[in-house]
């Protein structure tokens, strides 16, 4: 039997189907993306707090599966309208690349990557990865391990596991994507899916970059 997942966001407006097991569960500590969730945080948080933080341990935490497994609920999705309405996406600095998205109905970080140049996989929230009845939260099977931990903010912090940059696993899916990039017959891509992707229409929130 095939696994099957759901992904939604804080107030359920954004929600999407995961089919199989995830590639990888990990959180990184890696600045841009430590960063951007504590810009969505902010800018959605406070005492009126309404999205599900990214943030776990200090970092991000992603889960990632095959692209051509995520399959949104919205019915007009593929709509470059509906899109705009229902996405804004982040840069880190004013020559970032537009690749993590959030919800404007809630402002909860949906992709963390999601980028043509990287086609082969689709790294989500995993805080807001749920089981196939959309409320149990889905666990991995062994604690996620956290990465990109030599760029930590707060380095002597990051509990165990933990690794200097990244597990041998996650290498291993890099690898992929390039020979995904390389193969033009290849599946399990974001081809297709265009509405996935900013465009001129998004809006687009820099985050500053405050550690240089």
């Amino acid at each position: 039997m095939i696994a099957s997942f759901v992904y939604r966001c804080n107030c359920g407006e954004f929600k999407a189907k995961l089919t199989g097991l995830p590639a990888n569960s990990s959180i990184c500590h890696c600045h841009s993306c430590v960063a951007a969730g504590r810009y969505v945080d902010e800018k959605f948080g406070g005492s009126n707090k309404k999205n599900t933080s990214v943030l776990r341990n200090g970092g991000a935490y992603i889960t990632s599966f095959t692209a051509s497994n995520v399959e949104f609920d919205q019915p007009d999705f593929t709509d470059e309208e509906q899109h705009v309405d229902l996405l804004g996406w982040l840069k880190i600095g004013e020559n970032g690349d537009p690749f993590r998205a959030y919800t404007k109905c809630c402002g909860t970080l949906v992709f963390t990557l999601a980028k043509k140049s990287l086609p082969t996989y689709c790294g989500l929230n995993g805080n807001c990865v749920y089981l196939n009845d959309g409320v149990t939260p889905f666990q991995p099977s062994t604690e996620p391990m956290n990465i990109m931990t030599k760029f930590a903010f707060d380095a002597e912090n990051v509990p165990e596991p933990k690794c200097n940059y990244v597990t041998w696993g996650l290498m291993w899916n890099v690898v992929k994507n390039i020979l995904n990039i390389l193969n033009p017959f290849a599946s399990g891509t974001f081809k297709g899916k265009d509405a996935m992707f900013y465009n001129e229409k998004s809006t687009l929130d820099t985050v500053p970059i405050t550690w240089e």
